[in-house]
């Protein structure tokens, strides 16, 4: 019976380097939280933003070895809601959407056969799309960007092919120029927490 106990644990261990290298694509969902300086001062010098929202991204990547991959993940961290005035004229309706590409390197440490730790770090490509009603005349517009972004997680193996996600990320954006018009953004530049959990399968 000893002996199979380390026969099976020497299996485990001969398959975790395989399991590790290769493709994978995943999911996840959580929430979002997105500062107030996405709305203020550029959308409104005086008011309030809920800044609290769903997030989700979808993504994949390519694991080189256990330790070191990269992850590229279309990220949509919901939207931030605004009013207020803006010198002085009311500002009704306010919202800022946020998504975008981001490309990260993910570094990580396996801690047994089922559970490793990882960090991220990388360059979030940033959409946000705003509109509200400025002392009666509707206003909107679409701002682009480029910021950096940081990660930290947990991973479970449920199989070799299989595993849940449980991570907190930062993404910067807003702020800058916009990448078409060459224009100073309106929206300012934030910090936008997403805290998700997702599942991975890997080929």
């Amino acid at each position: 019976m000893f002996a199979a106990a380390v026969l099976a644990l020497g299996g485990l261990v001969a398959v975790s380097p395989a399991s590790a290298q290769g493709f994978y694509i995943g999911a996840s969902a959580g929430k979002s939280d997105i500062d107030n300086d996405i709305a203020i001062p550029g959308l409104i010098t005086s008011g309030t933003v809920d800044g609290k929202d769903t997030g989700f991204k979808i993504f994949g990547g390519y694991q080189f070895n256990q330790y070191f991959g990269l992850d590229l993940a279309y990220v949509d961290l919901g939207k931030a809601s605004y009013s207020g005035s803006y010198f002085g004229a009311p500002v009704t309706g306010g919202t800022v959407k946020l998504h975008g590409l981001n490309f990260s390197a993910v570094g990580t440490y396996p801690l047994n056969p089922s559970f490793a730790v990882f960090g991220k770090l990388g360059l979030f490509s940033w959409e946000a799309k705003w509109s509200d009603v400025t002392g009666g005349v509707p206003f909107s517009s679409t701002e682009n960007g480029a910021d950096w972004s940081v990660g930290v997680g947990l991973s479970y193996n449920f199989t070799k092919n299989v595993s849940a996600r449980f991570e907190w990320e930062r993404f910067k954006a807003g702020g800058g120029e916009d990448f078409i018009t060459g224009f100073p953004n309106l929206t300012g530049s934030a910090n936008i927490d997403l805290l998700s959990v997702g599942i991975v399968y890997k080929f």
